[in-house]
Order: structure tokens, then C-alpha cells, then sequence
């Protein structure tokens, strides 16, 4: 007579589930949703029923909400480096690669990140800020790389390159506003009008 197959605790994914898998679509998820509708206001429950897991199953791969916005917040930031270094590895100009990352940030408008992390702050622990504080400082990290490699190049003017990044990133949220597709022919279009402004601004004399 066969082995009877063990029990799976409460919450576990079955076995044909990948634990990768499962945990992709629930932080992808509560993603979406706390950028639609905030911190406060997103449950649990919510998520569970977005992605079709159960809430038993979300804290069996998170402790808790709060550490799930944590990841959620770092997963997003991540891709936004990642994206950010390819676009201006690959370049052949800088301004090339502001302009297609000026596109791409504006053609995928969120509600700002900033409010929607100040209102998670409460419920969070230092711990938890703090590493989602990191992973944004490596967004700017990445363009301040690039802006002192053109300082170097004499393309730009001697400057604080992470003051230029937070102020790139700055720029970036034009896209949040609800009039700007009307405003303007296309998001390459505006994301050439401010890398130009920008780089007036910023480029050697």
C-alpha cells in the first residue's frame, strides 16, 4: 500500500504550484492596487481575490501587509533601475537614453509614489523604509553614474550628479498629471521637451 502524501499546511501553494510563480503574482498585484487606491485602504482580501490566491496563501509567503508593500515598493523600484540602466547602457548618446526614459517613464503614469508611501509609513517598521529607501536611492544612483561620466566628458557641467538625478526623477512626474496626454503630441514628444529643458540647463557652457 502506497505512502500517504504529507499535508499541506494551511495557506501552502499545492505542489504543482512554483513558490516563484506565486509570489510574482501576488506582489504584482498588490502592486497595482496600492498604486490605484493607496496603502490604507487596499486589503488583504483584496489582493487574494485579484490574483486568486487565498489570504492564508499570501501570509504564507509574507508576514504580513506591511511586509508585503515592502517587497511590492522594492520589486517596483527594481524594474524601474533595471529599465533606467539599460536604456542609457545601450545609448549611444546620453541624451538618447533620457529621451527613451523619459518615454517609457511617461507612457506608464502611477499615482505618486512619494504619497503613497508616506501613508504606509506609520504601519511600517525603520527596517522596512529604510530598504525601500535604498532600493529608490538606486534608481538615482544609476543616473547620477551617467551624469558624472558626462562631467568627465565635459558634456555637462561640473554639478552634484545626484542632485541631477533627483531632479531627472522630478521632471519624470509630468506623466502623473491628468492633463498632460491632451497637452502634447505624444510621450516622446514631451520626454523630448524636458530632456531638452534638462539638459539646457545642465550641459557645459
Amino acid at each position: 500500500m502506497p505512502d500517504k502524501s504529507p499535508k499541506r499546511l494551511p495557506g501552502r501553494p499545492k505542489q504543482a504550484d512554483t513558490k516563484i510563480s506565486v509570489q510574482q503574482t501576488i506582489i504584482l498585484t498588490a502592486s497595482k492596487l496600492f498604486k490605484e487606491y493607496g496603502y490604507e485602504t487596499v486589503t488583504l482580501q483584496q489582493i487574494g481575490k485579484r490574483c486568486n490566491v487565498s489570504k492564508p496563501t499570501i501570509y504564507y509567503h509574507f508576514a504580513s501587509k506591511p511586509e508585503l508593500f515592502k517587497v511590492a515598493m522594492i520589486t517596483m523600484f527594481q524594474n524601474v533601475r533595471r529599465v533606467t540602466s539599460d536604456f542609457l547602457d545601450h545609448a549611444e548618446h546620453l541624451e538618447d537614453g533620457l529621451v527613451r526614459l523619459a518615454e517609457a517613464r511617461l507612457a506608464n503614469p502611477h499615482a505618486e509614489v512619494e504619497t503613497m508611501i508616506r501613508e504606509a509609513e506609520p504601519f511600517l517598521e525603520k527596517n522596512q523604509i529604510q530598504e525601500i529607501r535604498e532600493a529608490e536611492a538606486r534608481i538615482h544612483e544609476v543616473l547620477a553614474t551617467h551624469f558624472q561620466l558626462a562631467m568627465d566628458q565635459q558634456t555637462l557641467r561640473e554639478d552634484d550628479p545626484m542632485f541631477l538625478a533627483e531632479t531627472f526623477s522630478t521632471l519624470m512626474l509630468m506623466g502623473n498629471r491628468e492633463n498632460t496626454p491632451q497637452k502634447y503630441e505624444s510621450n516622446l514628444a514631451l520626454g523630448q521637451r524636458l530632456v531638452g529643458i534638462f539638459l539646457r540647463g545642465a550641459k557645459s557652457t
